[in-house]
């Protein structure tokens, strides 16, 4: 629905769509149709009271000025692109209507009302610069009019001065409010223009970082993969090293428990050699001889057996007894520890059966009783010692392995569970305790860590408390040199 408002802006726009860049010449457009709408309704009052008084003559100039004001309109919506004619014959109509004024009225008729119209065409229509132009023409030709000889008029030389200086001030009135009006549309123009080459530059500005983060993106995320990739290359290649040092400790062990009983079969061999050479063998001492080295040899394949079962990492975890745990640990360091004559001493405080990974859980204590002993040997401590204990901490299970070798130096202690980092130079591969850990932070959610008590130092194995419960017995020691 078309409101009488809309009707309305219609009009004064000559229906026409003005952009943001044409703000002055719709404010141009504007004031002109406003202008023609006031001089018609003033005209049509004028011819009205000419008609009341019998004024033939004043209404037959209203309707001819009317007839003039609504063709001026028509053109004006009609030759857009010769607004600045349009606008300068419509100028030129009010010069004349204010002449004609001067001519059919009388001073008292006019009341100077007019005289505040003119100047405002003149401004708004033509623009400020030949104001001074169509004003002078207006005040010239008064005076012209008030000279002449061939009509008289009622206005004196006294009248036109005034008319004169009031049209005067009334155009340096009107001159300083426009031009405050053009400043602050200058002034608004500007900084339009300035906020739209900021909006632009700040928008080319985000596109640039918008593509510069799109590339360090790009980049970061290549730099993560490549890391990923290097982190895992370099843990695979960490496994590999630490099973080939596991496989080397394997071997060392290995040959631990077999020097003895392959002795004791060479030895064997030997007696029936010379007991037969000298005519001195017998059956039953030859057959009692073999019995000894078959025992032997079982004892030789229980321990491959035994070795073989270790060597292979648990795929579920199984129940087993903690303290039976510790001893197989120790058991499969009792060659070196003979070898060394290093003391250990374990002492099983909580008798109690865990759900774990077995043969993982053993590896880690082999790998800190070895750790221990190479320190022991290292230091040539008198009487070497290593001492292993359990207990019960709330929800865990903690196994406490320690030596007498003095501790370890706080400047290198936060470093001894990193990658090839070895204290033992060429004949350390800096693998064996950082692997402890990863088995049990990793697979058996647990913690290692190390510390120095009064003895050495001391590593602490921390199991969480899974489907943990107490066994028959209550304490067991034991202790092998």
């Amino acid at each position: 629905m078309i409101t009488f408002k809309n009707r309305l802006l219609h009009y004064i726009n000559s229906g026409i769509h003005f952009s943001e860049d044409q703000r002055d010449l719709k404010v141009r457009y504007n004031i002109i149709n406003i202008t023609i709408l006031l001089a018609i309704a003033g005209l049509l009052f004028g011819m009205t009271l000419n008609l009341i008084k019998a004024d033939h003559i004043g209404a037959m100039v209203n309707v001819s000025a009317i007839v003039i004001l609504v063709v001026t309109t028509f053109f004006l919506r009609l030759k857009k692109e010769h607004f600045e004619l349009i606008a300068t014959i419509f100028a030129t109509e009010f010069l004349i209507l204010f002449n004609l004024l001067i001519f059919i009225s009388e001073p008292s008729d006019l009341k100077h009302i007019w005289l505040i119209t003119y100047p405002a065409l003149i401004f708004f229509y033509k623009g400020s610069r030949t104001w001074i132009t169509w004003i002078g023409l207006l005040i010239i030709s008064l005076f012209i009019i008030q000279l002449q000889p061939f009509y008289p008029i009622q206005y004196s030389l006294r009248d036109i001065i005034y008319l004169s200086f009031v049209l005067m001030t009334m155009t340096v009135i009107i001159y300083f409010y426009k031009s405050r009006i053009d400043l602050g549309n200058q002034t608004i123009t500007e900084q339009k223009d300035q906020l739209e080459e900021f909006a632009k530059e700040l928008e080319k500005k985000v596109e640039e970082k918008t593509r510069e983060l799109q590339h360090l993106n790009a980049q970061l995320e290549q730099k993560v993969d490549d890391k990923a990739k290097e982190l895992v290359e370099k843990d695979s290649l960490i496994l590999a090293q630490s099973r080939q040092a596991a496989m080397g400790e394997m071997i060392s062990m290995i040959a631990h428990q077999w020097r003895q009983p392959l002795s004791t079969i060479t030895l064997q061999i030997s007696n029936i050699q010379i007991d037969s050479m000298m005519g001195k063998s017998s059956i039953e001492e030859t057959n009692k001889a073999l019995g000894h080295i078959s025992e032997t040899i079982i004892y030789l394949s229980e321990t491959i057996d035994d070795f073989q079962s270790f060597f292979r990492p648990n795929k579920e975890k199984e129940e087993i007894n903690i303290c039976e745990l510790l001893e197989r640990g120790s058991n499969f360091a009792h060659p070196r520890l003979k070898v060394a004559d290093i003391r250990l001493e374990y002492t099983c405080n909580e008798d109690v059966n865990i759900t774990t990974y077995t043969n993982e859980l053993v590896q880690v204590i082999i790998n800190i009783i070895n750790n221990g002993i190479d320190v022991l040997l290292a230091k040539k401590t008198e009487k070497p010692m290593i001492q292993i204990e359990n207990s019960i901490n709330k929800n865990c299970i903690e196994i406490h392995i320690w030596d007498n070798a003095g501790g370890i130096d706080e400047k290198i202690i936060t470093k001894i569970f990193e990658p090839y980092f070895s204290t033992k130079g060429k004949n350390g591969t800096g693998l064996g305790l950082y692997m402890s850990k990863m088995i049990i932070e990793q697979k058996l959610d647990g913690k290692l860590r190390v510390q120095n008590n009064k003895e050495g130092a001391e590593f602490i194995i921390t199991i969480p408390r899974t489907d943990l419960r107490n066994s028959e017995s209550l304490k067991r020691t034991g202790t092998d040199t």
